[in-house]
């Protein structure tokens, strides 16, 4: 800056423009040019360059490059300094959110940094005199490699989906989880009415949501899946984010009872029907406690080799499945053992029915409807399917990362 008469045809300081006689004090700090009233004086006073030092230093630098998404981002303000505002925000403009010390002089950001992304950090310092200057930096995170990105493989329900009452939300990651608590606190679900609820770890690989008990009918529920970034142990980071909604439906509950060879089917607390079956024979006894639909087709191909019953039966078009466990378990029609029904237990595990009772449960089924087994010798763990609601909210609990 040039000090003394300014030039005829002034380009540099033609704003703020001055008046009442005052001299003044410019001042270009950090790119930001402010201009202050001084004591009254002749018109042609000289302009002095007058800067209030406002020391601000930023982590990172401006310009860095291949940040790591974990790196502590900060402000800090010196020699008395305070900050005034602090903005941390990437392409999108929504800001990262932070937190300024009670002095006033450091802030620093809440979170972990997104992947692949140019951040801009902008912050206002005030002197003890009352001025303020602005500075602007920049930098960009890092690019994890292919195997070092966590991803979710599967997520469950789908976005839109009306379901059952027992839905719970699944998470699926490509990986194992190392750091588990990390993960957990990137994930958010957000019910309307609110409902208690927490994720658990069924799997090093696989967490899911439910609420302490079975959901409210008519429930609305937002789930934000927010792993991009997130550093997830073992050197990965999570690759993506992900979100999506739904919304429960009435609140159905099928009871089989295999001793008596019956299933009972509650609506609301309401029996609205009631069927002969069969379940499985022994020594390929049918899960037995509280599971919810998976989902269902029309129509599966079922294989004995595949569940671990070598070449029994190959049966290309099992009509009406309702799918209860990842090891197999189905509801479906079942047209050769209608002799059975009722009176023995002759399947490989499945519950069977007629074609016509079938028929009815699938269309009155939806995937996250309760489906409670009783009297067998063996019960079905958490994660083979829907299992959660086989443990008690205190077990539930257990299985978190994140103790509340």
């Amino acid at each position: 800056m040039r000090t003394g008469t300014p030039p005829r045809q002034p380009r540099q300081f033609r704003q703020p423009r001055l008046t009442l006689g005052a001299a003044a004090v410019v001042t270009l700090v950090g790119g930001s040019l402010t201009a202050a009233a001084g004591p009254a004086g002749p018109a042609r006073a000289a302009v002095e360059p007058v800067a209030t030092p406002i020391p601000l230093t930023s982590v990172p630098s401006d310009g860095s490059t291949n940040i790591r998404t974990e790196v502590p981002v900060s402000v800090t303000a010196q020699s008395g300094e305070k900050l005034a505002a602090v903005l941390l925000a990437g392409p999108d403009g929504a800001a990262v959110p932070g937190t300024l010390n009670p002095e006033g002089t450091e802030w620093t950001a809440d979170s972990h940094l997104k992947t692949r992304t140019r951040y801009t950090l902008t912050a206002t310092g005030v002197a003890v005199d009352g001025n303020q200057v602005s500075r602007t930096s920049s930098f960009t995170t890092f690019a994890p490699t292919a195997d070092k990105q966590l991803k979710f493989a599967a997520t469950a329900p789908q976005n839109g989906d009306l379901v059952g009452v027992g839905m719970p939300i699944l998470v699926q990651f490509t990986h194992p989880v190392t750091d588990r608590a990390a993960v957990e606190k990137s994930l958010r679900v957000v019910t309307d009415p609110p409902q208690p609820g927490h994720w658990s770890w069924l799997s090093d690989a696989r967490l899911d949501w439910r609420p302490e008990s079975y959901w409210k009918a008519g429930t609305k529920v937002r789930v934000s899946l927010e792993l991009d970034g997130v550093p997830a142990g073992d050197g990965k980071y999570g690759g993506g984010d992900t979100s999506f909604g739904f919304t429960v439906g009435r609140k159905q509950l099928s009871l089989v009872d295999l001793t008596k060879h019956r299933m009972t089917v509650y609506q609301d607390d309401k029996q609205v029907n009631s069927f002969p079956v069969t379940g499985g024979k022994p020594g390929a006894d049918t899960w037995g406690g509280t599971m919810a639909v998976i989902d269902k087709a029309s129509s599966v191909h079922m294989q004995s080799s595949t569940v671990g019953f070598g070449n029994e039966y190959d049966i290309p078009d099992v009509r009406y499945a309702i799918h209860l466990t990842y090891s197999g378990t189905y509801i479906h029609a079942a047209p050769w053992s209608v002799g059975s029904q009722g009176y023995a237990n002759v399947s490989h595990g499945c519950v069977g029915l007629s074609m016509e009772r079938a028929a009815w449960l699938f269309g009155n089924t939806l995937p996250g409807d309760l489906v409670q087994v009783v009297n067998s010798p063996k019960s079905v763990a958490p994660g083979n399917g829907y299992g959660d609601w086989q443990e008690s909210w205190n077990q539930w609990l257990g299985g978190s990362a994140v103790k509340s």
